[in-house]
């Protein structure tokens, strides 16, 4: 481990010093992690450990800051004294910190401030019926009754009408032909609809989909719901490793996603691929091992957005249903 200055070493043991008891026994930073790797069932060979020997001793997902974990295992209580509860420190440092660096620089956006049709710089349409695999039950149009920009917001707006052979009406954004990339990070703030066997979903595809096909061009889902379940979002990852039903998969909490404005964010690198709501980071995918099979993300993607009606994560559609939308304030894409 590097030595750390005595103003460093200071920090820590003022950090420290604010949640003990004046009779505490402040232990340093180094000495914390000697003391846990010196009590493990499997130290590592020699000097005072790195997050290289910390790793080797058994620690999984070690590939954060080393400030960052040196800080949290300072601050702990009770104070960690296996290798166990200090890989839960770990995990807790990871699931909240990203492990990104850069995106910072906005390169693309709509900030929806113009009222009327959707600026067709940036979106086209796909126009049809049944979602192409999914058994959805709207057909996609780009009339207004179906996408509209008001009052600074994009609606997308599910209607109950019967169109084209379909019950139900919506619409399919998509920035396919008009902007794509390679690595960057898109944030979307959004409101989703309230209705059961609505399906509200932010997405992504790769460019080369006409010639590979799907799964292989690499889906990217940043923000999907289901119809039944109001109350919680996910992320996931369509590639030839695992689709449809994908293992590749996290769900997060978000108790008023139809009431009120969230961030819904995707961060992509060369090595992984991290989801937000809001900033708080809960899924991040990163094969040890990338291969055409599992990273298909090496090709330029293009931005979706949508609201189905039914099917696979719809679900059943209430008698009573009417018309419901998604609202959104902007789409931002950093790189």
């Amino acid at each position: 481990m590097k030595k750390h200055t005595p103003t460093i070493l200071s920090l820590f043991a003022l950090l420290i010093s604010i949640s003990c008891t004046s009779d505490e026994k402040i232990m340093s930073v180094s000495q914390r992690i000697e003391q846990i790797i010196a009590e493990s069932d499997n130290p590592p060979e020699g000097g005072t450990p790195t997050l290289e020997s910390l790793v080797q001793s058994g620690i999984q997902n070690a590939g954060g800051s080393q400030t960052a974990y040196e800080k949290a295992i300072a601050t702990a209580r009770p104070a960690p004294k296996t290798l166990t509860e200090m890989q839960n420190i770990i995990n807790n440092i990871n699931d909240n910190v990203s492990l990104i660096d850069g995106n910072n620089t906005l390169v693309w956006f709509d900030e929806f401030n113009t009222d009327g049709a959707p600026n067709n710089s940036n979106w086209g349409y796909d126009i049809g019926a049944g979602g192409w695999g999914n058994g959805e039950d709207q057909y996609y149009t780009q009339r207004e009754n179906n996408v509209i920009v008001k009052d600074g917001l994009l609606k997308i707006i599910a209607r109950k009408e019967s169109y084209e052979g379909s019950s139900y009406t919506s619409t399919r954004l998509k920035s396919q032909g008009k902007y794509s990339f390679t690595y960057g990070k898109v944030e979307v703030r959004a409101k989703l609809p309230s209705s059961a066997g609505t399906w509200p979903a932010i997405w992504m595809l790769g460019v080369n989909f006409n010639s590979l096909g799907w799964p292989a061009c690499g889906e990217i889902d940043i923000m999907e719901q289901k119809g039944w379940e109001k109350g919680k979002i996910s992320s996931a990852l369509h590639n030839l490793s695992s689709s449809g039903n994908t293992e590749n998969f996290a769900e997060t909490d978000v108790p008023n996603s139809t009431s009120e404005f969230h961030v819904y964010a995707m961060n992509w690198n060369a090595e992984r691929i991290e989801f937000s709501v809001d900033g708080d980071l809960f899924y991040s995918y990163s094969p040890a091992t990338k291969n055409s099979q599992n990273w298909p993300y090496t090709a330029p993607q293009f931005i979706i957005l949508n609201v189905a009606m039914g099917g696979d994560l719809g679900g059943e559609i209430p008698s009573d249903f009417t018309e419901n939308k998604m609202e959104i304030d902007y789409v931002r894409v950093y790189r």
